[in-house]
């Protein structure tokens, strides 16, 4: 297109010059010493466009062995970007030890060698191959220094992915070292501490990946959550009620109002016999919000005031007629004060809509008051199949791999 441009200029040039000399061809004399040449303008203006043409196909022929050096370098730099691109599809394809092989050989290249370092690397780690692993990384770092961090961050990356969480935490010492306020170092560094369970400096680092915006507030806040409440259990086992009640304080506002954290908090409050205060924060907490975690604390707390105990849930079951977890603990308050009739009627419709293993176990509890041993037996019975059944299934996967909040259910407690 560009060459059938410059010809139509040229013949639209051509046209006006003849155009213009046929009724004065002009005159062209030029002398040099003894010798002079003459000549009509438009002879002179045809011999300059000749010698321009024949100068522009010199310089090709010169350039010409360059020209075909580029064209052989771009044909070969395709060549390797189509192997690389076949590698990461390999790879993507569950073919690691094919994408490695083609990587490897790529990472010798003078094309995208950094690139090919670090996925041969993600390859081999795939495999396994940590020794392979670590020399392409090392490689490449020796290649390209001014990658360092970049080179680190995937090292890292690796190394956690293979469970190697004393090497990752040195490589990420040095990057932290290296670049503080990087995102990525902030976000594996976090990955790190929660594979290690190290809770404290984790504590640590929460302000940093708040500020740096390593999460957004609801990843943070789970995240808060979660160490604060290891904290929380890590005190509590050692019976140390106040220094519960003086860390609670000092919390960040967003873990207090978390709702999964303060059932664990109440929770721990009632294992420790803090009933009196626990009662108070339950009910204040209900006002605000339901919760079915706190109704099944309120149900296990003990005191003097248990008619006022049962007068209170009663209330909430005005409004929440088929809450399983407000009836269980109707039941518990009920028992206390031996009301042995209304404990079964509470129980048995908590059963009905939801049956656990200590629901079954209370009502036969109740029925051994009642003198119907048979009918208790029964219950018994059921209870202890409900709970070998939920023993035997298994936990669910996102519970296991990361417990963000707390888990109370009727089955995991005894009646005290």
């Amino acid at each position: 297109m560009k060459w059938l441009i410059l010809g139509l200029l040229a013949l639209l040039v051509s046209v006006v010059v003849a155009l213009v000399a046929l009724p004065d061809s002009g005159y062209v004399l030029i002398g040099y010493g003894n010798y002079s040449i003459e000549t009509t303008l438009l002879a002179f203006a045809v011999v300059l466009v000749l010698a321009y043409l024949g100068l522009r196909v010199l310089a090709a022929l010169w350039h010409t062995p360059r020209n075909l050096q580029h064209w052989g370098q771009k044909q070969r730099n395709q060549r390797l970007i189509g192997r690389f691109d076949q590698a990461a599809i390999d790879f993507i394809e569950g073919n690691p030890r094919r994408a490695e092989r083609k990587l490897a050989q790529l990472a010798h290249a003078s094309m995208i060698p950094l690139a090919s370092y670090l996925s041969a690397a993600r390859a081999a780690g795939k495999q396994g191959a940590t020794g392979r692993r670590d020399e392409y990384l090392r490689q490449a770092l020796e290649q390209h220094p001014q990658a360092e961090l970049a080179i680190g961050l995937v090292q890292s990356e690796l190394q956690l992915a293979g469970g190697q969480t004393e090497r990752a935490q040195t490589v990420l010492t040095h990057l932290r070292q290296l670049a503080p306020r990087n995102v990525q170092v902030l976000h594996l560094l976090m990955q790190l501490y929660v594979q290690q369970k190290d809770w404290p400096k984790l504590r640590e680092l929460l302000p940093e990946l708040r500020r740096r915006q390593v999460l957004d507030g609801e990843q943070w806040q789970r995240l808060a959550v979660q160490v604060y409440r290891e904290q929380v259990l890590h005190m509590t086992s050692a019976n140390e009620l106040e220094l519960l009640h003086d860390s609670w304080k000092k919390l960040p506002l967003p873990v207090q109002l978390d709702e999964g954290f303060v059932a664990v908090y109440l929770g721990q409050m009632v294992r420790l016999g803090d009933h009196q205060q626990a009662r108070q924060a339950i009910v204040s907490s209900l006002k605000r919000h339901w919760n079915e975690t706190l109704v099944y604390l309120f149900g296990n707390l003990s005191g003097s005031d248990a008619k006022g105990q049962l007068e209170i849930a009663e209330s909430w079951l005005r409004q929440h007629p088929d809450d399983a977890a407000l009836l269980l603990a109707l039941g518990k308050i009920s028992v206390r004060n031996e009301l042995w009739g209304k404990a079964r009627g509470h129980l048995e419709r908590s059963i009905e809509l939801h049956p656990s293993a200590e629901s079954w176990r209370l009502l036969g509890r109740v029925l051994e008051q009642m003198d119907e041993p048979q009918q208790a037996a029964d219950c018994y019975r059921k209870g202890i199949d409900l709970l070998v059944a939920d023993a035997a299934l298994p936990a669910p996967e996102g519970e296991k791999a990361l417990p963000l909040g707390p888990h109370f259910s009727p089955d995991r407690h005894d009646l005290a």
